[in-house]
């Protein structure tokens, strides 16, 4: 879903009307304890996911969804409740409701009959096509719409270990999911990475090497004397050019290289400059000048694609900037939150480290506000299954967040992910932060 319009529902627990109306890029939620923030965000959820279980457990009448989907345009989901029946309606299909009958058992009862019926019926399956939003509820468990499986890429033998290491360790109270997710996320970004500079190395090269069929037309035009202004332009760049090469492990070559022409053709330039200037014998200094311009000239087309090089190996520069520049900013962003409790994410070898009291440290050294901020973040920053442009829905940021880290959240969030719109449910002013006109009371009757 790429942005929620409004909520509806009615009848929430026999006496609560909940009417919704969501800001386009960030909603603070807030009511008093009981006015139905979280219901209406599990109600919001169960709707798009979809989920029949908090559907049949959360007494209502009518609950409705709008908005706005990447391939379904607009979308809008229906549930209506009544003592016996629940039905659930897609506007991106045109068959009839989902109905399911309650009629003499319970709803576990219900769930369970009805579960395979339906997970085949057109409502489900329009939904599943539907993006949900990211949600993270109470219970600090970091909920993100899954991929289809025909679209899974194949798991690595690192993922596997970890997917055994969770399924070991999944009885164990200590054990965080969300940790063993941040990992898979991590490698999963740096593979694509690794995968998309090696792509940019091979089109500098390309670039490089056809450079040398360039045809240069005589209205070009070139120097016939040192321009030095122009000399000291081609010189600043010599930098930039030895940095993009360092990445194609030819950084000792081309710097020893550069530096010796650089070197040649700085005093050529000199020299006839001096030569200009100097009143000597007109014939003698005519034929060294001579020479001096001649070779000055001969080396101009050099110059000329030394020039081409530098505009090539900025291009370059940039390339590689952007395809890391997700992963920069979730460790510039992340440290900004754990520089406050003294610690450090490193990524090493592909993997994510924690560095406290000068020591490397597994992720379990985290408290459970910073496993948070960095399952959030990563997710925002680094999960490539997720769109760019989409939902997040928080309920009660500010759970197990210092004050400081509350002030810094909202900020902290839009920055990982600026295309994201946000509806967060806070008792919170500091996650606020005085944004008092993007706030929308729960309203209740």
């Amino acid at each position: 879903m790429r942005e929620l319009k409004k909520f509806i529902a009615t009848g929430v627990f026999g006496y609560l009307n909940i009417d919704l109306r969501f800001n386009q890029d960030l909603t603070f939620l807030y009511g008093l304890n009981g006015s139905g923030k979280t219901t209406a965000l599990k109600l919001m959820m169960a709707l798009l996911e979809p989920s029949l279980p908090p559907l049949l457990a959360i007494p209502f009448n009518s609950a409705e969804i709008h908005g706005e989907d990447h391939e379904f345009g607009s979308v809008t989901v229906k549930a209506n409740k009544s003592r016996d029946t629940l039905t659930l309606q897609c506007s991106v299909v045109n068959s009839g409701p989902f109905t399911l009958s309650m009629a003499n058992i319970t709803a576990e009862e219900a769930l369970e009959a009805f579960a395979v019926e339906f997970k085949q019926h057109p409502v489900y399956e329009s939904l599943t096509k539907i993006s949900s939003p990211i949600f993270l509820g109470i219970d600090r468990r970091l909920r993100v719409p899954v991929n289809r499986e025909r679209f899974r890429p194949a798991r690595s033998a690192r993922q596997l270990a970890i997917e055994y290491e969770r399924e070991r360790s999944s009885q164990d109270p200590m054990f965080d999911p969300g940790l063993s997710e941040v990992a898979f996320i991590v490698e999963d970004f740096i593979r694509s990475m690794r995968r998309r500079q090696l792509f940019a190395d091979d089109r500098f090269r390309k670039t490089i090497l056809l450079d040398a069929f360039s045809y240069i037309a005589p209205e070009h035009g070139l120097s016939f004397e040192p321009d030095e202004q122009a000399f000291r332009d081609l010189a600043s760049k010599r930098e930039a050019i030895v940095q993009a090469f360092a990445r194609l492990d030819l950084e000792e070559e081309v710097e020893r290289k550069s530096t010796e022409f650089f070197h040649k053709l700085e005093e050529l330039a000199s020299r006839a400059r001096e030569l200009m200037r100097q009143p000597m014998l007109k014939e003698r200094r005519d034929d060294e000048l001579s020479k001096a311009l001649m070779t000055w000239f001969v080396n101009q087309p050099q110059l000329e694609r030394i020039d081409r090089l530098f505009k090539a190996a900025t291009t370059y520069q940039e390339d590689l900037g952007k395809i890391t520049r997700p992963l920069d900013g979730f460790l510039e962003i992340t440290n900004k939150f754990f520089a406050q409790t003294g610690k450090t994410v490193l990524l090493r070898a592909g993997e994510i480290q924690i560095e406290m009291a000068g020591k490397r440290r597994s992720l379990g050294a985290l408290s459970s506000g910073e496993r948070q901020i960095l399952i959030m973040l990563a997710h925002l920053s680094l999960n490539q299954r997720l769109k760019r442009d989409g939902v997040f829905v928080v309920d009660e940021p500010e759970l197990s967040l210092h004050m400081a880290w509350q002030d810094m959240f909202v900020d902290a969030i839009q920055t990982a992910n600026p295309k994201l719109q946000l509806i967060l449910a806070t008792h919170s002013p500091a996650i606020i932060g005085g944004r008092d006109n993007l706030c929308v009371p729960v309203a209740s009757e």
